[in-house]
């Protein structure tokens, strides 16, 4: 039995179906839905080969065949479809406590139980890093096609309390993940500097990554131009207060939009275009990300 909040969250997930493909090939060997570098049984042609090669009577083309002027026969060659592993590396350190118009967590919840659904569709494996500091032992699901696993990991996440003052364990979690390409999902609110950003993209280089920040709308109110406004840092809790004037109004916007644009070009570089998602899980940005592999 699951808690009423938790079913709440998957039917949830079950609404927010995230379909993907990948735009690369993969060399592994287990049958799945996606394209692969050796030749099988399925899947779509890919070419022809001697029969002394490759020696399969059920595939001769004749037609091939026929146009080899030594006549040797050739056979049709098929991609084999293959299984990958998806992987999200999830942010949990204190900032994604954050309430507001929605909490955080919950849509990192949501989100992570959707992909973790749409994975099993496709036969693909699925599993589940949680970071602040470290990689939280708590939260870390190994790679797995068992069904149920989105439960799990919604149970896990309603569970979890975040306190962490950084999310650098993300870069632990990417050493984790070997050397075989993964389709990776970097979940975060990226309230981080932009070097930490940088080196945690820089770790997971080698892997086709969709990084998406979850943001509460609550986050993007406006400040006055005029009066006080007491200001906290998410990660430390740290509150401070400011005088505000239209000219360090106006600085602070901008500094924001310039952020904001950095952020992009380091996600661009490293890995797929930023997916912005805020107070609730819109499937439609995640489609277009994915479909434009």
């Amino acid at each position: 039995m699951i808690s009423a909040d938790a079913a709440a969250l998957i039917e949830e997930a079950t609404r927010a179906a995230i379909p993907y493909r990948l735009r690369w090939k993969t060399s592994a060997a287990r049958p799945g839905a996606h394209g692969g570098r050796q030749p099988g049984a399925g899947g779509a042609f890919r070419d022809f080969a001697p029969l002394m090669q490759y020696p399969d009577p059920r595939r001769i083309d004749m037609r091939a065949s026929l146009r080899d002027p030594l006549g040797a026969l050739h056979v049709r060659r098929f991609e084999q479809r293959t299984a990958v592993t998806v992987m999200v590396l999830a942010d949990v350190s204190a900032s994604m406590a954050f309430e507001g118009h929605a909490r955080k967590m919950r849509l990192l919840a949501v989100l992570s139980a959707a992909l973790a659904m749409s994975a099993r569709q496709y036969g693909d494996r699925f599993g589940f890093f949680g970071c602040d500091e470290t990689v939280r032992e708590e939260l870390f699901l190994p790679a797995s096609t068992k069904r149920g696993i989105e439960v799990e990991v919604v149970r896990r996440l309603l569970a979890f309390e975040p306190r962490g003052r950084s999310a650098m364990g993300l870069i632990d979690a990417a050493r984790q993940l070997g050397g075989r390409r993964k389709l990776v999902f970097l979940l975060s609110d990226f309230h981080m500097p932009l070097r930490d950003v940088e080196a945690i993209l820089e770790a997971l280089a080698r892997h086709d990554v969709l990084p998406v920040l979850l943001r509460d709308g609550a986050e993007e109110v406006d400040l006055p131009r005029w009066g006080l406004a007491e200001l906290i840092d998410l990660e430390t809790g740290r509150k401070r207060l400011a005088v505000m004037r239209p000219s360090l109004h106006a600085r602070w916007r901008n500094e924001a939009r310039e952020r904001d644009a950095a952020l992009d070009r380091l996600c661009a570089r490293y890995a797929r275009p930023l997916v912005r998602l805020s107070d609730r899980i819109d499937p439609q940005p995640l489609l277009e990300a994915l479909a434009a592999g």
